[in-house]
């Protein structure tokens, strides 16, 4: 019997280097817009993040890592059933981004707003 569905297209695993020495509730809560951001624009895509080989599950869960975090801990690879994948790079460039010191372009006072990134 054949599948009925066609297999998931996954990106390659991309290494998100922390650039912050003070990577904290800022920085994680900008990653939260952001993948918000990008789950809004494809909604089929799911978004995977693992720091130090370990998937992160729920994203909130990142509020309760140690402190300091490993400069290059975090992967981040994405996986869709339609092969859509070239916003992938963009979100790589903006998670980086967000882990940085530059995080509050990404903070809104509204919370779960959508920001138009993608």
């Amino acid at each position: 019997m054949e599948p009925t569905e066609s297999p998931k297209a996954s990106s390659e695993p991309r290494t998100i280097v922390i650039s912050d020495d003070h990577f904290g509730f800022a920085n994680m809560e900008a990653w939260l817009n952001i993948i918000r951001s990008y789950q809004a624009k494809h909604p089929g895509h799911q978004v995977h993040l693992s720091y130090d080989g370990e998937e992160i599950r729920n994203l909130k869960y990142m509020f309760k890592m140690e402190r300091p975090v490993k400069p290059m801990g975090f992967q981040c690879y994405i996986s869709t059933g339609d092969g859509n994948l070239k916003d992938v790079p963009k979100l790589v460039r903006l998670l980086v981004e967000g882990a940085g010191p530059n995080h509050a372009t990404f903070l809104t006072r509204e919370l779960n707003r959508v920001l138009d990134l993608f």
